[in-house]
This record gives structure tokens, C-alpha cells and sequence, in this order.
């Protein structure tokens, strides 16, 4: 061999090795990203939410609660990290602002969606829930249920911003004119009060807690037959979601939650929200969101 050929081959073999090394420092940062000793050092997990009773909510004395706030700190104490700071925003605010790293991980009964795991990672699923309608008490308007709806021209729908409800009515064919979109569920309710909307499309845990709440002005639709008719189809999966860049925290949460979420002591937890085993026992193993 020339000494040309030796030195491009020597140049060749360096990149290999080059290339290699970086292929592998690439994947140790994959595999450790610092996002949990990042959590840890700061001391404080800081958490996301938007009012939607029963998933969060305020209590009397104006802690945030429910399904997601109560599960998230229990797997926060499991994880080490006792010190929550509770962040409020708008629903359809939620995931940008998880994006802008205005906080840690979302706990607010969100659902997971293709499109929104393509923006965030998931947690392994918390709970499993059909969809819901809430009317005025009795029924006015004659709604029966999710695909009626999309033939109605005489009935204008409630829907969260960015809400799956929103998507689902979408795809059914419900005409944009008679949707009519709110920043979160109580803006919903306040709507179907005024009559300014004869429904509010939410989830059959939320229609429900509405309706508790307010016997004399509302009623959930339990009856009233999931989009595709089939409830294990139609059922939306719960879970947390973290920054797309936070492998290692998501992992650790998820290690920390097995074992608990589904069990005894989380349905005891969950159970004073209106969340009973059907619930609980039908949420499957999430695993890795797809990734873009």
C-alpha cells in the first residue's frame, strides 16, 4: 500500500471511530438526560394544570386536588421529590406552556392522543374514561348522544380548545358554527346555563361531577352512546405528560408509579373523585410514546 493509500485509509478508519464514539455518547445522553437530577437539584417539581373537576380542581381551602393532582403527588413522594409548585393555566394552554418549560409535567386529566404524543411524552396510562355530554336539566334540546349530534342544525356544542371532544365532534362531521369553544370547563357550564349552547362535550367523569354539583340546572347523559358505539374503543386514555427532552424524568415516574397506579391504595385515593376499579382496571401499559 502507497503512503497516500495508508493515510486515506487511516483518515477513513479515524471517522469510523469518530463517527462510532459520537453514535455512542449520543445515545448515553438518550439514555440519561439529566432531567431527573435536574428535578432533584432544584428541590421542587414544578407541576401544570387546568381546572376540570374531577381530574384537578381547587378544594375549600384553595389546594389543587383531584384524580391527576392526588395521583401526581403520591408518585412524587415515591420519586423523592416531596416539594410541588402548582401552576395554573388555561386547558389548551397546557401543552405550550409545558414546551416553554414553564414547568415540569402536566397533571391534569389529559388525554393521550397520537398528535399530542408526537409533542410530549406520556406517562403510563393513570385511568381509562368514556366520553360524556351535559345538558340542562331535562334535556331540552332532545340530545341522545355523540354521532346525533353531527345531524343536528338546531343544537350548538360546547368544546374545551384543543380539547379531544373538539376532535371528535370534528371528525364526526359537526359544522364549525355550531361549536362553540371555551378556555375550560367551568366557562362550559356558565355557557350551557346561559342557553348560549345546548350541550357541553367533556368527559363522562367531568358531565358528571357538573351535574352532582348542580342537580337543579344539569344533567349528564350516561346513557347516551359513545362515538363509535363500542366502549372499548371509544375510551380515552389519561395520563402525565412531560417535555419531549425529558426521557429520564418520564422513566423514573413511571418506575415510581408502577405497582401503585391500578392498585388498592390508588383507587382509594382516586375513588372520593368519582373514579371507581372499571376505571382503573381497564388503563393498558402506555410504554414509550412514538417519537417525530
Amino acid at each position: 500500500m502507497t503512503p497516500r493509500r495508508r493515510t486515506v485509509a487511516w483518515l477513513a478508519g479515524a471517522a469510523g471511530v469518530v463517527g462510532l464514539a459520537g453514535t455512542a455518547g449520543w445515545l448515553a445522553r438518550r439514555r440519561d438526560d439529566g432531567s431527573l437530577e435536574r428535578v432533584r437539584r432544584a428541590g421542587l417539581l414544578r407541576v401544570g394544570y387546568a381546572v376540570e373537576a374531577p381530574y384537578a380542581m381547587l378544594g375549600p381551602g384553595g389546594e389543587v386536588t383531584g384524580e391527576s393532582p392526588a395521583t401526581a403527588r403520591e408518585v412524587a413522594q415515591r420519586l423523592g421529590l416531596p416539594r410541588i409548585e402548582w401552576v395554573q393555566v388555561a386547558f389548551g394552554e397546557l401543552i405550550p406552556s409545558l414546551l416553554e418549560r414553564r414547568f415540569d409535567l402536566i397533571a391534569a386529566g389529559l388525554f393521550v392522543t397520537p398528535e399530542r404524543a408526537r409533542r410530549v411524552r406520556f406517562s403510563d396510562p393513570t385511568v381509562r374514561v368514556l366520553p360524556g355530554l351535559l345538558v340542562r336539566r331535562g334535556n331540552p334540546a332532545g340530545v341522545k348522544g355523540y354521532r346525533e349530534l353531527a345531524a343536528r342544525t338546531d343544537v350548538r356544542v360546547a368544546v374545551l380548545a384543543g380539547s379531544v371532544e373538539q376532535q371528535r365532534l370534528r371528525t364526526l362531521g359537526l359544522p364549525a358554527t355550531q361549536t362553540v369553544v371555551v378556555p375550560d370547563a367551568q366557562a362550559g357550564h356558565a355557557a350551557l346555563a346561559a342557553a348560549a349552547v345546548e350541550v357541553l362535550a367533556l368527559s363522562l367523569p367531568t358531565v358528571r361531577s357538573i351535574a352532582a354539583a348542580s342537580p337543579e340546572r344539569f344533567q349528564a347523559l350516561d346513557d347516551a352512546p359513545p362515538p363509535g358505539g363500542s366502549a372499548a374503543h371509544d375510551a380515552d386514555v389519561v395520563a402525565f405528560a412531560f417535555h419531549p427532552d425529558d426521557a429520564a424524568l418520564q422513566r423514573a415516574w413511571n418506575a415510581a408509579q408502577s405497582g401503585w397506579v391500578g392498585g388498592a391504595e390508588h383507587l382509594r385515593t382516586v375513588a372520593r373523585f368519582g373514579f371507581g376499579p372499571a376505571e382503573l382496571a381497564s388503563a393498558p401499559h402506555a410504554g414509550e410514546p412514538p417519537r417525530p
